[in-house]
């Protein structure tokens, strides 16, 4: 294949069981990626500096040249093999390569928060200290089955702007002494906007800050109430499914309305 064939094939492939490009952040570690895609999908098993950076150029859209790869190679030793062909020289991804890219995917990008049964103080501090305290700029956060006990712990929020989507259709009978009680706290809770999402088709609990996502296993008024996890999974190794639910979230926060 030429460049211009490899380029094309690589726009096209299915890469969702590789590790996320932009989870990689310089010349070396993109250049590996591009070359364990080339290998395994394409069986390409050697490129060249200038046709890995210009697979990152025109397909990942990154600025990048052929000296920077090389230069990134040279103290790689175990992680590639170079090969001289016709004068030019060619790199191949070998298994200690392959290793540290997944090493760097799998460590300090995911975190898991575990709530104990029977403890719902202990665990709401968990919630409002460890977790929501520690994250800065907007949160966006869906919980379906808010109430008053919801509002006590986004109060303790002072590093953060929040936007809160949730259904009070599912509070029933409650509903209308929370909707009185959401006015006194935002009366006093300026950086916090609720709104009313008023159909059925949101399930899940999340959290999503700039940082990334939290997944939660019961809704936030319900933490500590029976064993539950909550999971926090690092933007910069899962960009493609945040953006996803970011894109999601402000489509219902559109057809939400304010409360």
């Amino acid at each position: 294949m030429n460049i211009a064939e490899i380029i094309e094939s690589f726009s096209k492939i299915d890469i969702s069981d590789f590790p996320d490009f932009f989870s990689y952040d310089n010349p070396l570690e993109m250049g590996l990626w591009v070359l364990w895609v080339a290998k395994e999908k394409l069986n390409i098993k050697k490129l060249s500096a200038e046709q890995i950076a210009s697979i990152i150029r025109d397909v990942k859209e990154i600025s990048i040249d052929a000296r920077s790869i090389t230069n990134s190679f040279n103290p790689a030793k175990k992680k590639i093999h170079s090969y001289k062909v016709d004068g030019e020289t060619y790199f191949e991804i070998m298994k200690p390569g392959k290793d540290y890219l997944l090493s760097l995917t799998k460590e300090g990008y995911i975190e898991v928060f575990y709530f104990e049964p029977g403890k719902p103080y202990s665990n709401k501090r968990i919630v409002s200290k460890e977790i929501l305290n520690t994250l800065k700029g907007e949160l966006k956060i869906v919980d379906p089955y808010c109430d008053i006990k919801t509002l006590d712990i986004l109060k303790e929020v002072k590093n953060a702007t929040i936007k809160f989507l949730s259904r009070t259709d599912n509070l029933k009978d409650k509903k209308a002494r929370f909707l009185r009680q959401l006015q006194d706290f935002k009366a006093e809770h300026l950086h916090v906007e609720v709104r009313d999402y008023p159909y059925d088709d949101i399930h899940d609990r999340y959290i999503l800050s700039s940082e990334g996502l939290i997944l939660l296993g019961h809704s936030i008024k319900d933490l500590g109430n029976k064993e539950s996890f909550a999971i926090s999974l690092n933007k910069k190794a899962y960009r493609n499914l945040i953006e996803a639910i970011i894109e999601n979230f402000g489509r219902r926060w559109e057809q939400s309305k304010p409360l």
